[in-house]
């Protein structure tokens, strides 16, 4: 699941790079549209950031196994763990967001990047602001920080979703209830109708193996589902939150499959993937920053209408640039914040008195799930 957490990042990055800025249209028949739309919609950000809140409600699920009473010394060896899991890189993130905002909007037009983008450069820079930001609450400096928070949310949360749904009789009316808020509308800055993602995931570990999920064909169909339920629906007039609920499905199909049948393959095994999946915290909160400073490069390079002009070539060097620059980046962020940090909330949480031997073994296995998932599955 480290390599899934990690091909899902770069679908986000590539994502944004597709999205985030107003390309010139281009004239293209209808075989070359229906190849475009193929490929655009492999890089479905929105589906990629839903099945990191499923992996993460999976691997917190993993990690608390041994977890039977959640007594005082539990959460708070849980909750401090988190902290120094989250916070930290989220720190860094803020302080990098807020130089590339005010060197990006002083050096270009900033109506270029489509509006939610454009909202977010053009947001003021004031110490109440940047408070809220160092705590997840404000996070328009930097756009993927939306799903950081939600991640928050749901870590606080956690531990009572968890024990919802170990309760068999308890069990449906939870998932029924995080249904209702999947389904209604909310600003996706609000959290809860993410819930249902969480919960689905805690629940993986929970249920008993069966036949279906040694069949390959089922994660592919649940592949296809998660990327393009919006191309082929996209005619329909859905609800956002319509197409959150069946990528929050497929989601399930995907780690539920690789959960129960232990599946590989060799890009999942890949030591490559494995790698990009140990930084895809860094990479995910990095490279929104990184790939506007990279294009802020270019446009000064080559020019801004060129640039927007060809669209294909724009998007694949930017793509590169932005994927290489980044990976580069979080290495050493990964090594010399999240490692670090990560490890001194291990050490407080071992400090904390334990109320049995349950708790004790707690301390030596949770954790090691980060945001986003975040999931930073088992690595506590």
């Amino acid at each position: 699941m480290t390599s899934l957490r990690g091909i899902a990042c770069l679908v986000v990055l590539v994502g944004h790079v597709i999205q985030v800025i107003r390309y010139d249209p281009v004239p293209r028949s209808p075989w070359g549209r229906a190849v475009h739309d193929i490929v655009t919609y492999a890089f479905n950000a929105q589906a990629a950031v839903l099945l990191f809140f499923v992996l993460s409600g999976c691997v917190l699920s993993l990690s608390l196994r041994r977890v039977e009473r959640f007594d005082w010394s539990a959460l708070t060896g849980f909750y401090i763990k988190r902290v120094f899991r989250i916070c930290p890189l989220l720190w860094v993130s803020v302080l990098f967001a807020i130089v590339v905002t005010v060197r990006v909007r002083s050096s270009m037009d900033i109506g270029v990047f489509v509006d939610w983008l454009a909202r977010n450069l053009g947001s003021p820079v004031s110490v109440p602001h940047v408070g809220l930001a160092l705590v997840g609450a404000y996070t328009r400096y930097n756009g993927p920080m939306w799903s950081l928070r939600v991640e928050l949310i749901f870590s606080v949360l956690f531990p009572f979703i968890l024990i919802a749904m170990r309760h068999v009789r308890i069990r449906p009316w939870a998932l029924a209830g995080f249904l209702v808020l999947a389904l209604v509308p909310m600003p996706s800055e609000i959290g809860l109708n993410f819930g249902l993602a969480f919960a689905v995931g805690a629940l993986i570990p929970m249920l008993p193996r069966v036949d279906w999920a040694a069949a390959p064909a089922i994660p592919v169909m649940a592949v296809v589902v998660l990327l393009y339920d919006r191309l082929a629906l996209g005619g329909h007039a859905v609800p956002e939150q319509i197409y959150d609920v069946i990528e929050t499905l497929a989601a399930f199909v995907i780690v539920r499959d690789l959960y129960a049948s232990g599946r590989s393959s060799r890009v999942l095994n890949h030591r490559a993937a494995v790698w990009v999946g140990e930084l895809s915290y860094s990479v995910y909160l990095l490279h929104l920053p990184i790939l506007l400073v990279l294009f802020d490069l270019m446009q000064h390079q080559v020019g801004l209408r060129p640039l927007l002009a060809d669209p294909d070539v724009t998007q694949l060097m930017l793509a590169l640039l932005t994927i290489a620059v980044t990976l580069a980046v979080s290495s050493v962020t990964y090594r010399l914040v999240e490692l670090p940090l990560h490890n001194v909330g291990r050490a407080l949480a071992r400090r904390l008195p334990a109320s049995d031997g349950r708790a004790a073994a707690w301390r030596g296995t949770v954790g090691l799930a980060t945001p986003l998932t975040a999931g930073r599955e088992g690595e506590g």
